[in-house]
């Protein structure tokens, strides 16, 4: 099953969108969650989203469409809820099904600024988890880990697994796609994400999750 979503209004990274991304990136450092980082609870949020940036590629977040922002401007909050898709950490890949379990609807992106570095219908994004860094809630331990899937295939887990996506035809989203996450036990994870594609690359960009906590 392939859970693709387009938008009709097209957006570009303007300057402003940069400045925001490098103050960002020098607020946050790896292993840290932002102090000025907003928790998205619930909406539809690009969280992983792919852009131009000069002549290489930058990993990012859009929220409900309205531009494209770094990394670590958001963390994703995921309460424990129950629904078709199960009980517990869970971000359904179903639109319908987040808004009835008010969580957010989480997906991955391509700007369409991508089109202007020469990606065309056809061409692939290969987007990499590198690693998953885990802070248990009070009362818990161990590890916990991350399973981020669409139509029950595997794209991520903790074992670093990579997933391309194919760019779309269009003037639109080079691509845009939402997926279900799932995470085992309440606590604080960095997801470190790298992204490649036609010669060009965004080097590990971190993202944070707060299941449960």
């Amino acid at each position: 099953m392939t859970n693709t979503i387009t938008h009709s209004a097209r957006r570009r990274v303007g300057l402003a969108g940069g400045a925001v991304a490098v103050l960002a990136a020098l607020a946050v450092g790896l292993g840290s969650t932002p102090a000025n980082a907003a928790d998205l609870g619930s909406g539809h949020v690009d969280f992983v989203s792919v852009a131009a940036n000069g002549s290489q590629l930058k990993l990012g977040s859009n929220v409900n469409d309205t531009g494209w922002v770094a990394a670590s401007a958001n963390t994703l909050k995921v309460a424990s809820t129950s629904g078709a898709s199960g009980t517990g950490y869970i971000l359904p890949e179903s639109h319908d099904e987040a808004d009835a379990r008010g969580v957010p609807f989480a997906g991955f992106s391509g700007d369409e600024d991508l089109r202007d570095l020469g990606f065309v219908a056809g061409n692939t994004v290969t987007v990499k988890l590198e690693s998953v860094a885990y802070t248990p809630a009070p009362g818990q331990s161990g590890t916990g880990t991350v399973s981020i899937s669409q139509g029950g295939t595997a794209w991520f887990t903790n074992a670093a697994k990579t997933h391309a996506f194919t760019v779309e035809s269009g003037s639109d989203e080079a691509y845009h796609q939402h997926a279900k996450w799932v995470f085992s036990k309440a606590g604080t994870y960095q997801l470190t994400f790298s992204a490649s594609g036609k010669g060009k690359s965004a080097g590990s960009t971190t993202y944070t999750v707060k299941a449960g906590v």
